[in-house]
């Protein structure tokens, strides 16, 4: 080989090195959108605790994993002190839900409705109402929610905070 394609060689690795290397610098030091600097962070619990605002209600959600894929688990409670529309909870739950930004949804949504009197079939049936597509998870108690119909009802994720139903609000 000669010296002169030597330096060539030479000269176009280190060219490739610093391109790299300014893509990175760049991608590290590029400050953040003034649109994403705006929006407010929401956390997870922060959602858990305005479900927990509705008498004999709880959710209680996490990521979680299955193999090397992320998904959300959530699991909404209710006691005999909940007299309100279950569907309408599990709605306002699920939106509060896609509203926090501290953990994305990953693949999937894994949820649990744990009430008096509660089956996986009713639970199904009011997610459909919903027009939530679910199946059976794993085979187990809870359900893998598709994430289309979350998008297409609470938006692209994290989706705006939504307000107490009317029909939630006890006096």
């Amino acid at each position: 080989m000669s010296i002169s394609r030597s330096i060539k060689l030479g000269v176009a690795a280190i060219a490739v090195v610093g391109l790299l290397s300014g893509c990175t610098t760049e991608n590290q030091t590029t400050p953040p959108s003034p649109a994403a600097s705006s929006t407010p962070s929401r956390s997870m619990s922060a959602a858990e605790a305005v479900v927990a605002e509705v008498p004999g209600a709880k959710l209680e959600a996490a990521r979680a994993w299955d193999g090397t894929t992320a998904y959300v688990t959530a699991t909404l409670s209710v006691t005999e002190a909940f007299t309100g529309d279950a569907a309408a909870l599990i709605d306002y739950s699920l939106a509060q839900l896609a509203s926090q930004d501290e953990v994305d949804r990953g693949r999937f949504v894994r949820f649990s409705f744990e009430a008096p009197g509660q089956t996986l079939e009713t639970t199904k049936a009011l997610l459909a109402s919903l027009s939530i597509e679910s199946t059976q998870y794993a085979g187990g108690s809870s359900l893998e929610l598709a994430n289309q119909d979350m998008d297409d009802r609470y938006g692209t994720w994290p989706a705006a905070v939504p307000d107490l139903p009317a029909s939630l609000i006890t006096n």
